[in-house]
Protein backbone atom coordinates (compact mmCIF):
# COMPACT_ATOMS: atom_id res chain seq x y z
CA UNK A 1 0.00 0.00 0.00
CA UNK A 2 1.53 3.34 -1.07
CA UNK A 3 0.82 6.46 0.94
CA UNK A 4 0.19 9.56 -1.14
CA UNK A 5 1.85 12.95 -0.74
CA UNK A 6 -1.44 14.25 0.62
CA UNK A 7 -1.27 11.60 3.34
CA UNK A 8 2.32 12.57 3.97
CA UNK A 9 1.28 16.16 4.57
CA UNK A 10 -1.04 14.99 7.31
CA UNK A 11 1.72 12.77 8.67
CA UNK A 12 4.16 15.61 8.91
CA UNK A 13 1.57 17.60 10.79
CA UNK A 14 1.07 14.87 13.39
CA UNK A 15 3.18 14.85 16.53
CA UNK A 16 6.13 12.49 16.33
CA UNK A 17 7.22 13.57 19.79
CA UNK A 18 4.59 15.11 21.98
CA UNK A 19 0.96 14.42 22.94
CA UNK A 20 0.80 11.15 20.96
CA UNK A 21 3.62 9.85 23.14
CA UNK A 22 1.89 10.70 26.39
CA UNK A 23 -0.29 7.79 27.46
CA UNK A 24 -3.85 8.02 28.74
CA UNK A 25 -2.57 7.73 32.31
CA UNK A 26 -0.54 10.90 31.59
CA UNK A 27 2.74 8.99 31.71
CA UNK A 28 5.30 10.20 29.13
CA UNK A 29 7.40 7.96 26.92
CA UNK A 30 10.62 8.54 28.83
CA UNK A 31 14.20 8.20 27.62
CA UNK A 32 14.58 5.20 29.94
CA UNK A 33 11.65 3.42 28.26
CA UNK A 34 13.01 4.20 24.81
CA UNK A 35 16.47 2.97 25.79
CA UNK A 36 15.02 -0.37 26.91
CA UNK A 37 13.41 -0.79 23.50
CA UNK A 38 16.80 -0.80 21.74
CA UNK A 39 17.39 -4.51 22.04
CA UNK A 40 20.39 -4.60 19.72
CA UNK A 41 21.93 -2.25 17.16
CA UNK A 42 23.50 -5.19 15.35
CA UNK A 43 25.44 -4.19 12.24
CA UNK A 44 24.14 -0.81 11.07
CA UNK A 45 26.10 -0.77 7.80
CA UNK A 46 23.05 -1.46 5.61
CA UNK A 47 20.80 1.04 7.38
CA UNK A 48 23.56 3.68 7.43
CA UNK A 49 24.04 3.19 3.70
CA UNK A 50 20.30 3.71 3.11
CA UNK A 51 20.46 6.91 5.14
CA UNK A 52 23.51 8.06 3.17
CA UNK A 53 21.50 7.44 0.00
CA UNK A 54 18.63 9.56 1.38
CA UNK A 55 21.04 12.36 2.32
CA UNK A 56 22.16 12.44 -1.32
CA UNK A 57 18.54 13.03 -2.29
CA UNK A 58 18.08 9.68 -4.04
CA UNK A 59 14.65 7.96 -3.95
CA UNK A 60 14.03 5.67 -1.00
CA UNK A 61 11.45 2.89 -0.62
CA UNK A 62 10.51 1.83 2.89
CA UNK A 63 8.83 -1.53 3.43
CA UNK A 64 6.94 -3.07 6.32
CA UNK A 65 5.74 -6.67 6.52
CA UNK A 66 3.79 -8.26 9.35
CA UNK A 67 0.29 -8.99 10.60
CA UNK A 68 -2.66 -6.79 11.49
CA UNK A 69 -0.52 -4.47 13.63
CA UNK A 70 1.50 -3.63 10.53
CA UNK A 71 -1.69 -3.18 8.52
CA UNK A 72 -2.50 -0.48 11.09
CA UNK A 73 -5.36 -2.16 12.95
CA UNK A 74 -7.02 0.12 15.52
CA UNK A 75 -4.94 3.15 14.61
CA UNK A 76 -7.48 5.95 14.12
CA UNK A 77 -5.88 6.88 10.79
CA UNK A 78 -3.18 5.45 8.53
CA UNK A 79 -1.05 8.41 9.55
CA UNK A 80 -1.21 7.34 13.20
CA UNK A 81 -0.04 3.76 12.57
CA UNK A 82 3.57 2.91 13.32
CA UNK A 83 4.35 2.62 9.60
CA UNK A 84 2.72 5.98 8.86
CA UNK A 85 4.79 7.64 11.58
CA UNK A 86 7.92 5.91 10.30
CA UNK A 87 7.28 7.35 6.84
CA UNK A 88 6.74 10.78 8.37
CA UNK A 89 10.08 10.59 10.21
CA UNK A 90 11.96 9.79 7.02
CA UNK A 91 10.24 12.51 5.04
CA UNK A 92 10.86 15.03 7.78
CA UNK A 93 14.55 14.14 8.08
CA UNK A 94 15.14 14.04 4.31
CA UNK A 95 12.82 16.59 2.68
CA UNK A 96 14.71 16.59 -0.65
CA UNK A 97 14.25 12.86 -1.04
CA UNK A 98 11.30 11.11 -2.74
CA UNK A 99 10.29 8.52 -0.11
CA UNK A 100 7.48 6.01 -0.45
CA UNK A 101 6.14 3.20 1.73
CA UNK A 102 5.17 -0.33 0.76
CA UNK A 103 2.86 -1.82 3.40
CA UNK A 104 2.91 -5.60 3.01
CA UNK A 105 1.01 -6.26 6.22
CA UNK A 106 -1.71 -8.93 6.16
CA UNK A 107 -3.90 -9.55 9.19
CA UNK A 108 -3.89 -12.92 10.88
CA UNK A 109 -0.74 -14.15 9.15
CA UNK A 110 2.71 -15.12 10.35
CA UNK A 111 6.18 -15.21 8.87
CA UNK A 112 5.57 -18.48 7.01
CA UNK A 113 2.90 -16.93 4.82
CA UNK A 114 5.05 -13.80 4.76
CA UNK A 115 7.91 -15.82 3.28
CA UNK A 116 5.59 -17.25 0.62
CA UNK A 117 4.25 -13.88 -0.51
CA UNK A 118 7.29 -11.65 0.14
CA UNK A 119 8.47 -11.57 -3.46
CA UNK A 120 5.10 -10.47 -4.85
CA UNK A 121 3.91 -8.18 -2.06
CA UNK A 122 7.17 -6.62 -0.91
CA UNK A 123 10.41 -7.40 -2.72
CA UNK A 124 9.10 -6.72 -6.22
CA UNK A 125 9.09 -3.04 -5.13
CA UNK A 126 12.84 -3.13 -4.29
CA UNK A 127 12.59 -1.70 -0.75
CA UNK A 128 15.70 -0.11 0.74
CA UNK A 129 14.70 -0.61 4.39
CA UNK A 130 12.26 -3.21 5.73
CA UNK A 131 10.67 -3.56 9.17
CA UNK A 132 9.60 -7.14 9.97
CA UNK A 133 6.83 -7.52 12.57
CA UNK A 134 5.66 -11.07 13.28
CA UNK A 135 6.48 -11.58 16.97
CA UNK A 136 2.82 -11.87 18.01
CA UNK A 137 1.76 -14.12 15.11
CA UNK A 138 4.53 -16.73 15.09
CA UNK A 139 5.25 -19.70 17.33
CA UNK A 140 7.94 -22.28 17.99
CA UNK A 141 7.46 -24.02 14.65
CA UNK A 142 8.25 -20.95 12.55
CA UNK A 143 12.00 -20.50 12.99
CA UNK A 144 12.85 -21.82 9.51
CA UNK A 145 10.19 -19.70 7.86
CA UNK A 146 11.14 -16.56 9.77
CA UNK A 147 14.79 -17.06 8.86
CA UNK A 148 13.83 -17.69 5.25
CA UNK A 149 11.91 -14.41 5.10
CA UNK A 150 14.89 -12.53 6.56
CA UNK A 151 17.28 -14.20 4.09
CA UNK A 152 15.01 -13.36 1.15
CA UNK A 153 15.16 -9.67 2.05
CA UNK A 154 18.88 -9.56 2.83
CA UNK A 155 19.73 -11.42 -0.38
CA UNK A 156 18.23 -8.77 -2.65
CA UNK A 157 20.70 -7.17 -5.08
CA UNK A 158 20.18 -3.66 -3.65
CA UNK A 159 21.29 -4.80 -0.15
CA UNK A 160 18.24 -3.58 1.82
CA UNK A 161 18.44 -3.00 5.56
CA UNK A 162 16.23 -5.08 7.86
CA UNK A 163 14.99 -4.16 11.34
CA UNK A 164 13.05 -6.58 13.58
CA UNK A 165 10.16 -5.19 15.63
CA UNK A 166 8.90 -7.25 18.58
CA UNK A 167 5.39 -6.31 19.69
CA UNK A 168 3.52 -8.20 22.45
CA UNK A 169 0.29 -9.90 23.36
CA UNK A 170 -1.44 -10.08 26.75
CA UNK A 171 0.80 -10.40 29.82
CA UNK A 172 3.90 -9.44 27.87
CA UNK A 173 4.11 -12.53 25.69
CA UNK A 174 5.57 -12.80 22.19
CA UNK A 175 7.91 -14.97 20.13
CA UNK A 176 10.87 -12.66 20.59
CA UNK A 177 13.17 -15.40 21.88
CA UNK A 178 13.10 -17.37 18.62
CA UNK A 179 13.18 -14.33 16.36
CA UNK A 180 15.94 -12.58 18.29
CA UNK A 181 18.18 -15.63 17.77
CA UNK A 182 17.72 -15.19 14.04
CA UNK A 183 18.32 -11.44 14.37
CA UNK A 184 21.54 -12.01 16.33
CA UNK A 185 22.78 -14.50 13.74
CA UNK A 186 22.36 -11.92 10.98
CA UNK A 187 23.44 -8.98 13.21
CA UNK A 188 20.18 -7.13 12.60
CA UNK A 189 19.02 -4.05 14.50
CA UNK A 190 16.16 -5.10 16.79
CA UNK A 191 13.68 -3.09 18.85
CA UNK A 192 11.29 -4.50 21.44
CA UNK A 193 7.97 -2.88 22.27
CA UNK A 194 7.59 -5.62 24.90
CA UNK A 195 10.91 -4.97 26.64
CA UNK A 196 10.23 -1.24 26.69
CA UNK A 197 6.67 -1.18 28.00
CA UNK A 198 5.90 -4.42 29.81
CA UNK A 199 8.09 -3.53 32.85
CA UNK A 200 6.12 -0.29 33.20
CA UNK A 201 2.85 -2.23 33.15
CA UNK A 202 4.09 -4.92 35.53
CA UNK A 203 5.14 -2.18 37.97
CA UNK A 204 1.75 -0.47 37.70
CA UNK A 205 3.16 2.66 36.07
CA UNK A 206 1.19 2.10 32.86
CA UNK A 207 -2.16 0.54 32.19
CA UNK A 208 -2.55 -2.07 29.46
CA UNK A 209 -5.23 0.13 27.90
CA UNK A 210 -2.73 2.98 27.63
CA UNK A 211 -1.00 1.11 24.82
CA UNK A 212 -3.21 -1.77 23.66
CA UNK A 213 -6.85 -1.73 22.55
CA UNK A 214 -7.65 -5.42 23.09
CA UNK A 215 -5.14 -8.19 23.77
CA UNK A 216 -2.61 -7.29 21.09
CA UNK A 217 -3.46 -4.29 18.85
CA UNK A 218 -1.92 -0.92 19.78
CA UNK A 219 -3.78 2.29 20.45
CA UNK A 220 -2.59 5.42 18.64
CA UNK A 221 -0.21 5.96 21.57
CA UNK A 222 1.01 2.37 21.23
CA UNK A 223 1.65 2.84 17.52
CA UNK A 224 3.46 6.09 18.28
CA UNK A 225 5.65 4.31 20.83
CA UNK A 226 6.53 1.55 18.33
CA UNK A 227 7.43 4.18 15.74
CA UNK A 228 9.57 6.06 18.27
CA UNK A 229 11.49 2.88 19.06
CA UNK A 230 12.17 2.27 15.36
CA UNK A 231 13.13 5.86 14.57
CA UNK A 232 15.47 5.96 17.57
CA UNK A 233 17.38 3.11 15.90
CA UNK A 234 17.26 5.08 12.64
CA UNK A 235 18.71 8.10 14.47
CA UNK A 236 21.57 5.91 15.68
CA UNK A 237 22.23 4.85 12.09
CA UNK A 238 21.98 8.48 10.97
CA UNK A 239 24.67 9.46 13.47
CA UNK A 240 26.80 6.59 12.18
CA UNK A 241 26.36 7.82 8.61
CA UNK A 242 27.17 11.41 9.58
CA UNK A 243 30.36 10.20 11.25
CA UNK A 244 31.36 8.43 8.04
CA UNK A 245 31.35 5.03 9.73
CA UNK A 246 28.89 3.23 7.46
CA UNK A 247 31.29 0.38 6.79
CA UNK A 248 31.16 -2.57 4.42
CA UNK A 249 28.11 -4.80 4.09
CA UNK A 250 28.92 -8.30 5.32
CA UNK A 251 28.12 -11.30 3.13
CA UNK A 252 25.10 -13.40 4.02
CA UNK A 253 26.19 -16.02 6.59
CA UNK A 254 25.22 -19.70 6.39
CA UNK A 255 21.69 -20.43 7.67
CA UNK A 256 21.10 -20.78 11.39
CA UNK A 257 18.23 -23.25 10.83
CA UNK A 258 17.56 -23.66 7.11
CA UNK A 259 17.53 -21.82 3.80
CA UNK A 260 14.45 -23.71 2.56
CA UNK A 261 12.12 -20.73 2.91
CA UNK A 262 14.64 -18.44 1.25
CA UNK A 263 13.89 -20.21 -2.03
CA UNK A 264 10.14 -20.54 -2.55
CA UNK A 265 7.75 -20.87 -5.43
CA UNK A 266 4.17 -19.79 -4.69
CA UNK A 267 1.20 -20.72 -6.89
CA UNK A 268 -2.27 -19.56 -6.03
CA UNK A 269 -5.42 -21.38 -7.12
CA UNK A 270 -5.51 -19.74 -10.53
CA UNK A 271 -2.06 -21.14 -11.32
CA UNK A 272 -2.78 -24.69 -10.15
CA UNK A 273 -3.75 -27.22 -12.83
CA UNK A 274 -4.50 -30.65 -11.39
CA UNK A 275 -2.84 -33.77 -12.72
CA UNK A 276 -5.96 -35.66 -11.61
CA UNK A 277 -9.19 -34.38 -10.09
CA UNK A 278 -12.24 -36.10 -8.60
CA UNK A 279 -14.77 -33.81 -6.96
CA UNK A 280 -12.76 -30.59 -6.51
CA UNK A 281 -13.64 -27.38 -8.32
CA UNK A 282 -12.03 -24.00 -8.86
CA UNK A 283 -14.17 -21.20 -7.37
CA UNK A 284 -13.97 -17.49 -6.54
CA UNK A 285 -15.38 -16.27 -3.21
CA UNK A 286 -17.31 -13.07 -2.51
CA UNK A 287 -14.00 -11.20 -2.02
CA UNK A 288 -12.79 -12.32 -5.46
CA UNK A 289 -10.24 -14.73 -3.94
CA UNK A 290 -9.74 -17.88 -6.04
CA UNK A 291 -9.57 -21.30 -4.39
CA UNK A 292 -9.86 -25.01 -5.08
CA UNK A 293 -12.99 -26.14 -3.28
CA UNK A 294 -13.81 -29.60 -1.97
CA UNK A 295 -17.45 -29.54 -0.84
CA UNK A 296 -19.07 -31.98 1.55
CA UNK A 297 -18.79 -34.98 -0.73
CA UNK A 298 -15.45 -36.84 -0.65
CA UNK A 299 -12.93 -35.85 -3.33
CA UNK A 300 -9.30 -36.19 -4.43
CA UNK A 301 -7.01 -33.87 -6.36
CA UNK A 302 -3.29 -34.00 -7.20
CA UNK A 303 -0.74 -31.42 -8.33
CA UNK A 304 2.91 -31.47 -9.32
CA UNK A 305 5.56 -29.18 -7.85
CA UNK A 306 9.35 -28.76 -7.76
CA UNK A 307 11.61 -28.29 -4.77
CA UNK A 308 12.56 -30.13 -1.59
CA UNK A 309 9.41 -29.37 0.41
CA UNK A 310 5.83 -28.23 0.07
CA UNK A 311 3.40 -26.02 2.01
CA UNK A 312 -0.37 -26.00 1.45
CA UNK A 313 -2.42 -22.92 2.31
CA UNK A 314 -6.14 -23.20 3.09
CA UNK A 315 -8.64 -20.36 3.24
CA UNK A 316 -9.18 -21.07 6.94
CA UNK A 317 -8.00 -23.64 9.49
CA UNK A 318 -9.69 -26.98 8.74
CA UNK A 319 -12.34 -27.92 11.27
CA UNK A 320 -11.15 -31.52 11.52
CA UNK A 321 -7.49 -32.22 10.76
CA UNK A 322 -8.21 -35.94 10.51
CA UNK A 323 -10.59 -35.39 7.60
CA UNK A 324 -7.92 -34.11 5.19
CA UNK A 325 -5.42 -36.68 3.95
CA UNK A 326 -2.36 -36.20 1.77
CA UNK A 327 0.33 -38.26 0.13
CA UNK A 328 3.63 -37.28 -1.48
CA UNK A 329 4.89 -39.04 -4.61
CA UNK A 330 2.36 -41.85 -4.26
CA UNK A 331 3.43 -42.89 -0.75
CA UNK A 332 0.97 -43.85 1.99
CA UNK A 333 -1.69 -41.29 2.90
CA UNK A 334 -1.37 -39.32 6.16
CA UNK A 335 -3.81 -37.02 7.91
CA UNK A 336 -3.00 -33.41 8.78
CA UNK A 337 -3.16 -34.11 12.51
CA UNK A 338 -0.15 -36.44 12.13
CA UNK A 339 2.04 -33.43 11.33
CA UNK A 340 1.97 -32.18 14.95
CA UNK A 341 1.75 -28.57 13.78
CA UNK A 342 -0.39 -25.81 15.27
CA UNK A 343 -3.91 -25.79 13.89
CA UNK A 344 -3.95 -22.98 11.38
CA UNK A 345 -4.22 -22.34 7.64
CA UNK A 346 -0.71 -23.38 6.56
CA UNK A 347 0.73 -26.88 6.74
CA UNK A 348 4.21 -28.06 5.77
CA UNK A 349 3.42 -31.42 4.20
CA UNK A 350 7.00 -32.36 3.33
CA UNK A 351 10.55 -31.07 3.68
CA UNK A 352 14.10 -32.30 3.09
CA UNK A 353 13.14 -34.32 0.04
CA UNK A 354 15.54 -34.76 -2.85
CA UNK A 355 15.37 -31.55 -4.90
CA UNK A 356 13.35 -32.08 -8.06
CA UNK A 357 9.86 -32.74 -9.34
CA UNK A 358 7.26 -34.23 -6.98
CA UNK A 359 3.51 -34.77 -6.70
CA UNK A 360 1.07 -34.15 -3.88
CA UNK A 361 -2.41 -35.63 -3.60
CA UNK A 362 -5.10 -34.25 -1.28
CA UNK A 363 -8.16 -36.25 -0.29
CA UNK A 364 -11.18 -35.23 1.77
CA UNK A 365 -13.11 -37.88 3.64
CA UNK A 366 -16.89 -37.55 3.69
CA UNK A 367 -18.22 -35.98 6.91
CA UNK A 368 -21.89 -36.77 7.27
CA UNK A 369 -22.20 -34.98 10.59
CA UNK A 370 -20.95 -31.58 9.46
CA UNK A 371 -22.87 -28.75 7.85
CA UNK A 372 -22.08 -27.90 4.24
CA UNK A 373 -20.18 -24.75 5.29
CA UNK A 374 -18.16 -26.55 7.94
CA UNK A 375 -17.39 -29.49 5.65
CA UNK A 376 -16.12 -27.41 2.73
CA UNK A 377 -12.34 -27.32 2.31
CA UNK A 378 -10.83 -24.48 0.30
CA UNK A 379 -7.24 -24.57 -0.93
CA UNK A 380 -5.79 -21.12 -1.71
CA UNK A 381 -2.54 -22.41 -3.15
CA UNK A 382 0.61 -24.43 -2.68
CA UNK A 383 4.20 -23.31 -2.20
CA UNK A 384 7.34 -25.18 -3.10
CA UNK A 385 10.23 -24.63 -0.67
CA UNK A 386 13.89 -25.36 -1.26
CA UNK A 387 13.47 -24.40 -4.90
CA UNK A 388 16.66 -24.27 -6.98
CA UNK A 389 17.27 -21.61 -9.63
CA UNK A 390 16.60 -23.98 -12.51
CA UNK A 391 13.20 -24.90 -11.00
CA UNK A 392 11.87 -21.35 -10.87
Amino acid sequence: MLLSRRTAAFLLGSCLVGPAEVFASNRPLTDEIVARSQLSTGDLARLSNVIAKARRGEPITLGVIGGSITVGAFATTAQNSYSGRLLAWWRERFPRCDIKLINAGLGGTGSMYGALRAQKDLLSNLPDFVVVEFAVNDNWTDAEAFEGLVRQILDQPNFPAVLLLFMMWEKGGNDQEMQAKVGAHYRLPMVSFRDALWPEMAAGHLKWSDCIVDDVHPTDAGHAAAARFITTMCDTALNTALAGKSGTISPLPPPLYSAAFQHVGWRDATELDPIENQGWRRVVDDKNVPAWDCPRAAGRVSFDWSGSGIVVVFAEPPGDLRRIQFCIDGAAFQTLDALKQPKRQLFVLARNLAPGRHTVELACANDEGASNAAATVRLLGIASIGVTDDQR
